[in-house]
């Protein structure tokens, strides 16, 4: 995956000079519903809201095509917090950059869909005790993939749209005077952004 992107992003300017292109900053305030949880095993719904900063580029194929391809980078922080009765947590949180391939339809002026694949760095944790004498930690996956589906609007330079992307994947230890465990978790919530754009330079 890393040997693809960099070839894409190498061969992506060379298509763009020929056909076009929008190179976009986006915002994209993030919400995730955390929820409180019951049971012996806690942590899953620890995801909370956030924000993502985003530098996309795309291009299309030229002879009045719909279709379009491109590459992003970004860089989103959300905050950590395990919630459930008995149980008290600190604040975490999670820094993810992404690099992603975009493919996706849309001229400048218009609806738009786009579909983002690739990878994600990341990093953050977040700890907490309870009543039953234990303690515990989660803390994300270093690597993990990355995937996205937007749509929205574009008009000339802005664009509007709500993208929703996946979660991420997290190493759970668990330890009190009864129990003791450590798993992998995905960590769930629905992750819904809304999208602020604008483009540096499109043609």
């Amino acid at each position: 995956m890393k040997k693809l992107f960099l070839m894409f992003m190498l061969s992506t300017p060379l298509a763009m000079a020929t056909y076009g292109y929008r190179s976009e900053i986006v915002v994209s305030p993030t919400y995730v519903t955390q929820r409180k949880e019951n049971g012996s095993k806690v942590g899953k719904y620890a995801l909370g809201s956030g924000v993502k900063l985003s530098k996309e580029t795309i291009a299309s194929f030229g002879d009045g095509s719909e279709a379009v391809v491109g590459a992003g980078i970004g860089v989103s922080y959300n905050s950590l917090k395990v919630k459930g009765n008995g149980v008290k947590s600190n604040s975490g949180n999670l820094v993810s950059i992404p690099l992603y391939l975009i493919f996706g339809t849309g001229t400048d002026n218009g609806i738009y869909t786009k579909l983002s694949a690739g990878f994600a760095v990341r990093n953050g944790s977040v700890k907490w005790t309870d009543n039953n004498g234990g303690s515990g930690k989660i803390k994300a996956r270093p690597l993990t993939g990355y995937a996205a589906f937007g749509i929205g609007v574009r008009k000339d330079r802005f664009s509007i749209g709500v993208s929703a992307s996946t979660s991420t994947k997290a190493k759970r230890t668990y330890s009190s005077p009864t129990k003791h465990y450590r798993d992998n978790i995905m960590l769930s919530g629905a992750s819904i952004s809304l999208d602020f754009g604008y483009a540096l330079k499109y043609e």
